[in-house]
């Protein structure tokens, strides 16, 4: 982090500060674009309201002294998929993941288990256990998946959005509507549980994959999705964790934005940007300082701030302000408890499958699709639904996040941003009962964590809201996921490139498609559009 005046920024009149780009927001996808550019030759100034850089890449200590609790992104599952990674040299400036072999379990009331492994055939066997044609089903559907995954990535995630009849196209000209036994053109009509029900036939391996979409953001009973389930399912045992916490990631890209010049200005609230003849030529910031911006300024933060509150007064984004009604967040949320362990789970279903005890990513009691779409419906209704969160307990798979012998835990469920209907203040009445209900729900497959919690801390969809303001209503993917909010129309069709009706400002967070979730895709795809703009040469392409 640099303090103004630091090498990077040009100082002009009265000490004013000058870049050559000015993003807003220091979040992961602000600070990819500010990372690229700065690796092009222009010099970068990101500036950021909070007190350090990453946004949703946070790692606190919650609960106790010691105790590292990724508050909210904690399961990376782009590893090695998306372009930054290489392009920037991630791992190779010392950021470490792990991939454990135990990658997602369900647990049943019933005492089963199933079990996804990094080993495909282990992942089979465990589905064997339950359906033998839903094993033989998985492996075809993993190994087309992975066929085409690169040329979905490219199509779907790292590139600027097409229509969605221009990806139907794009299938059919790669032919793979043909060879594929899994994509057919119903699927831009289906929703995920008719996807499963149509290839799967028993409750709970469709369970375990409807679990597996639900905690990636998508819906299940939500139509259209399905055609983007099958990428989801390429990717179903890239599930990695961070060591030494989500915020090693952010660290890193601040690192390397600023070993190529960059500078990260924290606790500075931007006020206003700042237009002249239609173009965009700076920010104000809330102490009253200009930061000028010689070639772009970029904003990372929602819409509506960005509208309502950055462009107030701008007479070119009227229209669009008028319409930020129409901007589309979701009903639901994520209730999360963090809590400090004495020791880590044993699950009863481990009589079953002991590698349960072994899995990182736990599906606490969904045993059937149509549980997890009843609780969808009911998270809507502004209803609690009886908690199934998931449960997730890093240390067994990275010791540096616990002191020696203890663990951290982390229960995650699916929660309506206003619960009973009420304002989304309405959780601080209700949270601590909630929790409690969570943590019975582990104990009643993990009978020994009711010994085991020593502190526990809670964070709602209204916390979510108050420190990451972005996250408007709690909504942690800056976006609903929903046919009517992916590709050329999100957030608004007027908006899907990347470019504003003010010129040389463009939007690079995760409004933007794809959405939000630890992609990197929104500001790299930004990024292609702002090198268009300003013929810079795409490096990036060769790298």
């Amino acid at each position: 982090m640099a303090a103004p005046g630091a090498p990077g920024a040009r100082g002009g009149a009265d000490g004013e500060l000058s870049f050559d780009a000015v993003i807003i927001g220091a979040g992961h996808n602000g600070l990819t674009l500010g990372a690229y550019l700065a690796r092009s030759g222009l010099s970068v100034g990101v500036f950021e309201r909070r007190g350090e850089e990453g946004g949703g890449l946070c790692t606190e200590e919650l609960t106790l002294p010691g105790f590292l609790h990724n508050v909210h992104a904690n399961y990376h599952t782009f590893v090695g998929l998306a372009p930054a990674f290489r392009h920037l040299e991630l791992t190779e400036e010392g950021l470490e993941y792990v991939r454990p072999e135990v990658q997602m379990a369900s647990v049943f009331d019933d005492g089963r288990a199933l079990c996804v492994h990094t080993d495909a055939e282990r992942t089979h066997a465990s589905i064997a256990r339950f359906s033998e044609r839903d094993a033989d089903t998985f492996r075809r559907l993993q190994e087309e998946a992975r066929s085409y995954v690169d040329l979905m990535l490219e199509t779907f995630m790292y590139g600027p959005p097409v229509g969605l009849n221009d990806l139907t196209k794009a299938l059919v000209t790669f032919g793979l509507d043909e060879r594929s036994e899994f994509l057919e053109a119903k699927l831009r009509g289906s929703t995920i549980a008719q996807f499963l029900d149509r290839h799967f036939e028993s409750d709970a391996v469709k369970a375990h994959l409807a679990f597996h979409a639900a905690i990636c953001g998508y819906a299940t009973d939500s139509k259209g999705l399905a055609i983007g389930f099958p990428l989801l399912v390429g990717k179903i045992d890239n599930w990695q964790l961070c060591l030494g916490g989500s915020h090693r990631l952010a660290h890193t890209l601040w690192r390397d934005l600023v070993r190529h010049g960059g500078l990260v200005h924290v606790q500075c609230d931007v006020e206003r940007i700042l237009v002249a003849d239609g173009r965009a030529v700076g920010i104000e910031l809330a102490d009253g300082r200009e930061v000028r911006a010689r070639q772009l300024v970029a904003s990372s933060i929602d819409v509506e701030q960005t509208l309502e509150r950055l462009l107030a007064d701008d007479p070119s984004t009227a229209a669009l302000r008028a319409r930020t009604g129409e901007l589309r967040h979701p009903a639901w949320s994520l209730f999360s408890v963090h809590l400090a362990l004495s020791s880590a789970p044993r699950y009863t279903a481990a009589a079953f499958d002991p590698d349960v005890d072994r899995a990182w990513v736990i599906n606490l009691g969904y045993a059937s699709a149509a549980e997890l779409i009843a609780d969808w419906q009911a998270v809507r209704q502004g209803r609690l639904p009886d908690p199934h969160p998931n449960a997730a307990v890093n240390s067994l798979f990275d010791a540096r996040d616990a002191p020696p012998g203890s663990f951290t835990g982390l229960l995650r469920q699916i929660a309506p941003a206003k619960p009973q209907n009420g304002s989304i203040e309405s959780w601080d009445e209700v949270k601590d009962a909630y929790a409690t209900r969570c943590i019975e729900t582990w104990q009643r497959f993990a009978p020994n964590i009711g010994e085991a919690v020593l502190a526990s801390a809670i964070d709602t969809p209204a916390d979510i809201a108050r420190k990451l303001v972005n996250m408007r209503g709690g909504d942690w993917m800056v976006g609903e996921i929903a046919l009517e909010n992916l590709l050329d129309r999100r957030p608004l069709r007027e908006l899907a490139n990347y470019r504003t009706p003010v010129e040389r400002l463009y939007m690079c967070g995760s409004t933007q498609h794809p959405h939000g979730f630890i992609t990197f895709a929104p500001g790299y795809n930004a990024l292609q559009v702002i090198a268009r703009d300003l013929d810079l040469e795409p490096w990036w392409r060769w790298a």
